[in-house]
């Protein structure tokens, strides 16, 4: 259901850009002689009201629309966001302030190091620092944070890769 909603914001979003660059000016004179396609330098362009050009995001490891990211990543010990999981959360706010009624709960993970008392800490510090970014943000929508620490591995392997997967916040509709 989320990724339905989720495509469906996608296409609306496109067709809404599509619309928008077609539209002339009422005043303009049209020259209908004209058979040559006029092809624009997108490239500089921001995308998805994110300040960010395609290759800027794709650099992030951001492929079309923030929005369709519901994983925000954190380094080891830390709650702070990094530029990459920022993007994405500031288009959920955006998204949030434009569905004033929406609800979004926010899961805080932890990877395996430490206490548990400790994880279930750093799990919901995770969570209430992308709370509390997402309403700088002008999210106008009920946000429920939630931590499970440890609890729920996103890959329970016992190597970096896999705590790196589990060192983070999912945001859930």
């Amino acid at each position: 259901m989320n990724r339905k909603l989720g495509l469906l914001l996608t296409i609306v979003l496109a067709l809404t850009v599509s619309a928008c660059g077609n539209k002339k000016d009422s005043g303009a004179v049209s020259d209908t002689t004209t058979t040559a396609p006029v092809s624009e330098d997108t490239s500089n362009q921001t995308l998805f009201n994110t300040g960010l050009t395609a290759q800027e995001l794709r650099d992030l490891g951001i492929e079309g629309d923030p929005l369709n990211y519901k994983v925000l990543y954190f380094e080891y010990n830390s709650s702070a966001i990094d530029r990459r999981s920022t993007v994405i959360a500031k288009r959920h706010a955006q998204y949030l302030g434009a569905n004033g009624g929406a609800r979004v709960t926010l899961e805080g993970h932890a990877d395996e190091r430490g206490t548990r008392d400790y994880n279930l800490a750093l799990g919901e510090r995770r969570a209430q620092a992308v709370a509390e970014f997402m309403n700088s943000e002008g999210a106008q929508s009920t946000i429920q944070t939630i931590s499970y620490g440890e609890e729920r591995p996103a890959d329970p392997a016992h190597t970096e890769a896999a705590w790196q997967q589990n060192r983070r916040v999912e945001i859930k509709y």
